[in-house]
């Protein structure tokens, strides 16, 4: 028997039948998506199941495990690693990334959090989705977990020459060398840090992806028995979403692994964090470059933890008061933190985050001076006080308000296909024992929440009880070291050299040994046919094409009807003139800065507040695109793309007619917050784009085209 979703309103329906093992927890209309929300329980194992049934055919899987380490080892993170190179049905080097060129997946990969590790997948093509789960189920499960591949992914001693040309021994590995450069980052140090101050007593305050003076530590019996507690079906969340039937995955996962197991305890609950009394603070550092000015390379802020995931309601009051407080322009403590001109841009990670049992807030500034830490502070704290004193005004409330809205109601699959990111969604709330269902039926709470608007000062009683009032609260600072790098390149290399002085010649033949089989491993040719494949009969034939809606030779804008939730999108394209190469680079600030100013009604934060209330975004982005002619002449386009719910199409139009028309670049103070903003992104994105600067360099002499956007 097919489960569907017409089967609830039939009363034959009994939502106490056991179906392979799963029995029905809960059933629910998701209307606000066009689809059907299923909870079940896996009895023999405890194994939980959440399905999103939906006339969509980008179908999409996931299994969450709840993986809580203990230590700063990064254990999780290389387990996710080292599960994903070979498992017992398929024993190849790589099935992930053999699989892209035998799938039609319109997306893979894997995820470590804080306290979760997730497989997820989409594919549009039924068969594609069984051989994906079969290959995915089985590397979860049943991996090899070989030491040659926990020495390539987590960590190992290998022999390369030094300087002067003599054989040193080294750390090596894919993990190791990323930690190594993610410790380097001053937005992966702030973000991992201030966990640490924060949560001190919970997993939240080691490393989950990995401290590298603690990944050596790591054992490969280790991996094993973490595997062996946090891999099972008892501490499994298994998701599906999509057109395909649920009862076909319900057997193909108790046929392939739950059969397999019974129950156990596996002790990964995430208690709260114990409340503190009084405020306290925190300083860490992270490495700069020697010679680097450090007058002004902090970062400082005001961390809170807040409620518990487990309260859907008030997650939702804090998410809307965090877009009240911090998200866009005429943001009141925004405003307050960027008017001060003690920073450049909004601190790393400031913000609401509700990705751990209990959730945080965070905000301040970066690029700073040290000595002004404590004007930061009172900044924050005052700016919160006459909030709470004087009130919020009723527009950005609504701003607020419209903004949730319309983006749970908006259905895309950027960056993520849509059913993977309603699973991304959910996730933290589901493994920590909340109700999944609420954080998607958001029509409930946000009816609750304006019934309370109505007895009034809802919000700024929240701003006291949440913030001013709440003793769990650090001052958090972020300091630059210019010899902090040194110090841990010293540390390594006596800790190596020590550990080299008691190596015997057997176990240096061993290292040499080891790093020749590992390289052996990698550059061997494997045969691939005992991974699943696709025939030619398994695709379509064609592809799915949109066609424009008929219009008149005189119409100028081509339109296409599609099931959108009730969302109106708009682009538009300007193919610019020549220009000289001096103007050329000023483009992307330009389209940067567009939204971002005001125009000759309304100063940018006036402007700012319309845009919240009344559309889902106008940006303006440049870009070079290639004509198809004989020459294959590259031009730079300017691209203009909006949306907003159907009912404020006309606003949107007299807002964009308002933009295009009468930008003004006159509020000089303005521009030079955006110019420090814009800039301070950059330096952020250098970090973790290097590989993508890198590729556009090289390939600038290519092309006329790759030449421009270079």
């Amino acid at each position: 028997m097919k489960i569907k979703w017409e089967d609830i309103h039939n009363p034959a329906f009994d939502p106490d039948q056991i179906r392979h093992g799963f029995a029905t927890d809960t059933t629910l209309p998701l209307p606000s998506i066009g689809g059907g929300f299923y909870a079940l329980t896996h009895r023999p194992t405890g194994a939980r199941y959440i399905h999103i049934s939906r006339a969509d055919d980008e179908n999409a899987f996931g299994v969450a495990l709840k993986t809580v380490p203990h230590d700063s080892s990064g254990v999780a993170h290389i387990l996710e690693h080292t599960v994903l190179c070979g498992s017992q049905k398929y024993p190849v080097r790589d099935p992930f990334f053999a699989m892209l060129k035998r799938s039609l997946s319109t997306f893979m990969n894997a995820f470590t959090a804080s306290d979760w590790t997730l497989y997820p997948f989409a594919t549009q093509n039924r068969k594609d989705f069984y051989n994906l789960l079969d290959v995915y189920l089985d590397a979860v499960f049943f991996p090899r977990l070989e030491a040659a591949s926990f020495r390539q992914e987590g960590h190992r001693f290998e022999y390369e020459p030094d300087d002067q040309g003599r054989e040193s021994l080294v750390y090596k590995g894919v993990v190791f060398n990323e930690m190594k450069g993610a410790m380097s980052s001053p937005d992966q140090v702030l973000a991992r840090s201030l966990l640490n101050a924060l949560y001190p007593d919970t997993t939240y305050r080691h490393n989950s992806g990995g401290d590298p003076r603690a990944i050596p530590e790591l054992t490969l019996e280790a991996l094993r028995q973490f595997h062996k507690r946090h891999y099972h079906p008892s501490n499994a969340f298994f998701y599906s979403y999509g057109s395909f039937p649920l009862e076909d995955h319900l057997a193909f996962i108790e046929e392939k692994v739950l059969r397999r197991y019974d129950a156990i305890d596996p002790r990964t609950t995430v208690p709260p964090q114990p409340r503190w009394r009084a405020p306290q603070q925190a300083t860490y550092t992270y490495p700069l470059a020697p010679g680097e000015d450090t007058g002004r390379k902090c970062q400082i802020g005001l961390g809170w933890l807040l409620a518990d995931i487990q309260d859907t309601f008030e997650v939702l009051v804090l998410t809307l008061l965090e877009q009240i407080l911090l998200g866009n322009q005429a943001s009141p403590l925004r405003q307050a933190l960027m008017e001060s001109e003690l920073g450049s841009s909004l601190a790393d990670t400031s913000g609401f985050d509700a990705d751990n049992r209990d959730t945080l807030f965070f905000c301040g500034l970066k690029n700073v001076a040290a000595a002004d830490a404590e004007a930061i502070e009172n900044l924050i704290l005052t700016t919160l006080e006459k909030l709470a004193r004087e009130g919020i005004g009723p527009d950005l409330i609504e701003a607020a308000i419209h903004q949730i809205e319309f983006h749970r109601k908006e259905i895309t699959n950027s960056p993520y296909p849509y059913g993977l990111k309603l699973l991304l969604f959910i996730t933290s709330t589901w493994l920590h024992g909340g109700r999944p269902e609420a954080v998607l039926d958001l029509d409930r709470d946000l009816a609750k929440l304006r019934a309370r608007l109505q007895q009034g000062r809802f919000f700024e009683e929240r701003i006291r009880s949440h913030l001013l009032d709440n003793p769990h609260r650090v001052l958090f600072k972020l300091l630059p070291d210019e010899e902090k790098q040194a110090r841990e390149e010293t540390r390594e290399k006596e800790i190596l050299q020590a550990v080299a002085a008691q190596l015997s010649p057997d176990k240096q033949a061993r290292i040499r040994a080891e790093a020749d089989e590992l390289k052996q491993q990698q550059e061997h040719d494997e045969d691939l046919a005992v991974l699943p494949t696709l025939s030619r009969a398994d695709i379509p034939p064609s592809v799915q094409r949109l066609r424009a809606a008929p219009q008149s030779p005189a119409e100028a804008i081509t339109c296409y009807d599609q099931p959108t939730g009730g969302i109106f999108y708009l682009t538009a394209a300007l193919d610019l003139p020549p220009m000289d190469d001096g103007k050329l680079p000023l483009l992307p600030f330009f389209a940067h800065a567009f939204a971002r100013m005001g125009t000759a009604a309304r100063n940018y934060a006036e402007l700012a507040r319309r845009l919240n209330r009344f559309t889902g975004g106008v940006e303006l982005a440049v870009q070079a695109r290639t004509r198809h002619d004989a020459q294959a002449t590259p031009r730079p386009l300017l691209t203009l793309n909006a949306k907003c719910l159907d009912r404020h199409q006309a606003r949107l139009f007299d807002l964009v007619a308002e933009m295009v028309g009468s930008v003004t670049f006159t509020d000089i103070d303005q521009l030079r917050r955006i110019l420090m903003e814009y800039r301070a992104a950059l330096e952020r994105a250098l970090i973790h784009n290097g590989h993508r600067l890198a590729i556009s360099l090289a390939s600038r002499a290519l092309t006329p085209g790759a030449h421009l956007n270079e």
